[in-house]
């Protein structure tokens, strides 16, 4: 029953990971996260929770390039299978200014802590927009209000 459960698992995750190199370019990223996110369910389990981790990051690694592990992508699947989880996730998109220029980026936090990364690595970043529950943006950040309608 487990296998059966991972693979409708990975087989949802399958589409949405197809799905978002398109949907990020061509839905605003406030209207993505709304529709990202899905309302949970039942009691957390935290196996569950692992896999859902795990299965976004090996599909992130395994779409074709030149989408090969985007962090976007990467971060709006595990945030949708997340919130079906009921775990509560964080979606959170920052920018960092270094001698390479503006970078951006996006994790997902559970419980506080990034899920695909250390937290020294996220620390680098100036939070523009934390996404929770609904994905409904949250924080009083002014740039929140001056998202683009497009991420590549």
């Amino acid at each position: 029953m487990r296998r059966l459960r991972l693979g409708l698992l990975a087989a949802r995750m399958s589409f949405w990971a197809l799905a978002l190199p398109i949907l990020k370019r061509v839905v605003p990223l406030q209207r993505l996260a709304r529709l990202m996110h899905d309302d949970g369910h039942g009691a957390r389990d935290r196996h569950h929770e692992r896999q859902i981790i795990a299965l976004s990051s090996l599909l992130a690694r395994l779409t074709p390039p030149p989408f090969r592990d985007n962090c976007l992508e990467r971060s709006l699947l595990a945030y949708r299978f997340l919130a079906r989880a009921n775990a509560e996730p964080r979606l959170v998109v920052g920018v960092r200014i270094g001698e390479d220029g503006v970078r951006g980026h996006a994790w997902v936090t559970l419980d506080g802590e990034p899920i695909h990364e250390s937290a020294a690595a996220t620390s680098e970043f100036s939070r523009l927009v934390e996404f929770g529950p609904g994905g409904a943006a949250s924080g009083d950040r002014p740039g929140a209000q001056q998202l683009p309608d497009v991420w590549v």
